[in-house]
């Protein structure tokens, strides 16, 4: 549940939903292009997950809560950090490049940050990739069902605000809980 909230928090800005919607609606092969998408993200959540869970064995929960409290500082400035370059022949590439490039541009991307550092805290990176996935498709939503425009809505832009506060103050609330300053780290 925490990596759903968390990666629906940090997705809200709508990058990925924004440029999937661009991508839907210049290329023919809108089934392959979801299902390379979407794939591209569940391997990579996958690896984060099994690393996490990895970490969660070989380092200690304070560690490990710091780990999160890092990457939720992380997805704070992606949600207010201006938009990345998109590629501009991702709508010609065909199907095999383009799954590479969604491989490739979605490694280390925050939302897999979050979910390899919440295995990291639990050992439980099944749950947090399933979580992280959900909480992803959730935060995609709004953007394909009224497309890219949405970004620029003054609601959207206060959405964008208000996830960026409170995953800063989660941040802050774990780091304090990992040095101990305040109750049990989450």
């Amino acid at each position: 549940m925490l990596a759903l909230v968390a990666v629906a928090l940090a997705n809200a800005d709508g990058r990925t939903g924004a440029s999937l919607s661009n991508l839907l609606s210049v290329r023919s092969d809108r089934r392959v292009v979801v299902v390379i998408t979407f794939a591209a993200f569940i391997l990579n959540a996958v690896v984060a997950a099994v690393l996490g869970s990895v970490a969660n064995r070989m380092i200690g929960q304070g560690v490990a809560a710091l780990l999160v409290a890092f990457a939720m500082l992380s997805a704070v400035v992606a949600l207010l950090w201006r938009d990345r370059a998109v590629p501009s022949d991702a709508d010609q590439a065909p199907p095999a490049l383009l799954a590479g490039r969604m491989l490739v541009t979605q490694f280390g991307d925050r939302s897999h940050f979050l979910i390899g550092a919440l295995a990291a805290t639990s050992g439980a990176g099944v749950w947090a990739a399933a979580g992280g996935l959900v909480g992803w498709t959730i935060a995609m939503l709004p953007f394909l069902a009224f497309g890219p425009a949405l970004r620029e809505k003054r609601a959207a832009r206060i959405v964008r605000g208000a996830s960026a506060a409170v995953l800063l103050i989660w941040a802050l609330r774990t780091a304090l809980g990992a040095f101990g300053l305040i109750g049990g780290s989450a």
